[in-house]
């Protein structure tokens, strides 16, 4: 008789109110990422692993340890178990079949590539104590407090209300909860569908949508006739698309290529391509480097030389793009600088910005008309000799958007009404299931800021687009439209189902 494989693991507050893991239930079967952190075998709680350890290639990272510690190389990688892949990261550098002593983890899921798949079999409420002094608003962690309740299951959300209070100096707060999971009691994984979208582009009512791991293209004319383009790229990779009126461009791992109906698809450059934009049948692609290309349909691409720098945002000004760049200095960090690139070739590098206005850690990005640098809450207007003029304040803190057609999207928390910025972008009071957790996505008008409308979506980053009719795609569960009315969740277009090759229940 085989044994049964288990696992124990701590899951924190934020990862389940944050949505990147549903709140564990006894019963249910769940998935999702994975880390596994070394601790000494003195720490309550820790288990010792055999496991495969993929070291990554990436330099290691020297990193803060704690107050008062010094500072520590780190290493990480991927670790293979039985059943189970987890992240890892570690002070001492391994490689191979490795035994290591401390805790799962489950995470949020931007940068770990690994998953647990199991039946919940146990649901532990976590609870740490918490002080602080009475001339001090911060509180800390009381070591040796640390206790666990057994419960049917999870809470949606945990109780941060304590914190507030001004009469409180000692609590007993949940902050997440620990798992058994049985990794052998769950059903077959479902089959893939043939395609998974993964981003988006529209030209005039007609879309084309490429798979998130696979170099398979499918467009989607207005009547719903959908075809597939396969191209001789890599399976396991990301790619990007952008549609012109009269195919696409893709690029990713593998290089750019060009997709026409009725046509193979073409490999016109090696060189990996993620960043780019179009204007009508120009396309401006911004591979890493100093060397840009614009290509149009039927010419040779032009050569756009540019300083070096990452991509961070690219947006369309009349017939012109116009690029933020990010330098990295040894010295001194790093700063930003605009670019426009004409549909004709010609180049303008602007000045160095010294400073972005916004939030620190904010993904700055270009939008609106006029054109703007959003950076969380704020909007600094681009001036002709690419410099930055006045500011505005947005009423509320997005954390990512970018330029949809004549609009500005964002993409922040569905508004509680509680914070500075009341129910904005909502226009008041809104009733909406919680279940879920979701992100709240928003059209601006390009103009004035003010909101437009919003939807539920189930992702942070959605990819965006809009055809000729007004419709706005995202990629955001799959490939769906946002309504018209504001609130009301999307409709989903199942491209798999349009090509006659979803696979079978």
């Amino acid at each position: 008789m085989t044994r049964q494989r288990t696992i124990i693991v701590q899951i924190d507050e934020i990862a389940i109110e944050d949505g990147q893991i549903v709140p564990p239930k006894l019963g249910a079967v769940i998935e999702f990422p994975l880390r596994f952190a070394e601790q000494t075998a003195a720490d309550a709680d820790t288990v010792t692993i055999r496991a495969l350890l993929e070291a990554s290639n990436r330099d290691p990272v020297f990193q803060y340890t704690g107050h008062g510690s010094p500072r520590r190389w780190e290493w990480n990688g991927i670790l293979r178990g039985d059943g189970w892949t987890a992240s890892w990261r570690g002070f001492t550098p391994r490689t191979g079949h490795v035994e290591l002593t401390g805790r799962f983890y489950g995470v949020m899921g931007y940068d770990t590539p690994t998953n647990v798949r199991g039946r919940v079999t146990r649901v532990q409420l976590v609870i740490e104590r918490y002080r602080r002094p009475p001339e001090s608003r911060g509180w800390h962690i009381v070591p040796g407090h640390r206790t666990f309740r057994d419960v049917e299951a999870a809470p949606r959300f945990f109780n941060h209300d304590m914190f507030m209070r001004d009469d409180l100096f000692e609590v007993d707060r949940e902050v997440g909860v620990v798992v058994d999971l049985d990794l052998d009691d769950v059903p077959p994984v479902p089959a893939r569908p043939s395609i998974v979208p993964g981003d988006v582009s529209a030209s005039g009512e007609s879309l084309w949508v490429v798979d998130r791991e696979l170099p398979v293209v499918v467009s989607i004319d207005p009547d719903r006739v959908a075809c597939e383009h396969v191209l001789p790229g890599p399976i396991g990779y990301s790619r990007h698309v952008w549609a012109t009126p009269t195919g696409c461009w893709v690029g990713g791992k593998g290089g750019l290529f060009r997709c026409v109906i009725g046509e193979k698809p073409r490999r016109v450059n090696p060189r990996s391509v993620h960043q780019g934009a179009v204007i009508g049948e120009h396309f401006l692609a911004c591979p890493s480097g100093t060397t840009w290309s614009l290509h149009s349909a039927d010419n040779e691409p032009v050569v756009v030389d540019v300083p070096d720098g990452y991509v961070r945002s690219i947006a369309f000004e009349g017939e012109s793009f116009v690029v933020l760049i990010e330098q990295l200095h040894a010295d001194v960090g790093s700063s930003n600088r605009l670019v426009r690139v004409r549909v004709t070739g010609e180049t303008t590098v602007g000045p160095e910005l010294a400073t972005v206005p916004g939030r620190r850690g904010a993904s700055p990005y270009l939008a609106g008309a006029p054109l703007r640098i959003f950076h969380s809450g704020t909007a600094s207007r681009v001036l002709p000799d690419l410099t930055l003029g006045a500011m505005e304040q947005l009423d509320g803190d997005p954390f990512h958007g970018g330029q949809v057609g004549d609009f500005v999207w964002i993409i922040g928390h569905p508004p509680r009404g509680t914070s500075r910025a009341g129910w904005w972008p909502l226009a008041g009071p809104v009733e909406y299931d919680r279940t879920r957790q979701f992100w709240l996505f928003t059209l601006l008008d390009s103009r004035t800021l003010e909101p437009v409308k919003s939807a539920p979506i189930f992702t942070t980053d959605p990819a965006v687009s809009i055809d000729s009719a007004g419709t706005v795609w995202v990629i955001a569960d799959g490939l769906q439209s946002v309504p018209e009315e504001s609130m009301q969740w999307p409709a989903s277009l199942d491209v798999s189902a349009l090509l006659g090759t979803h696979p079978q229940s």
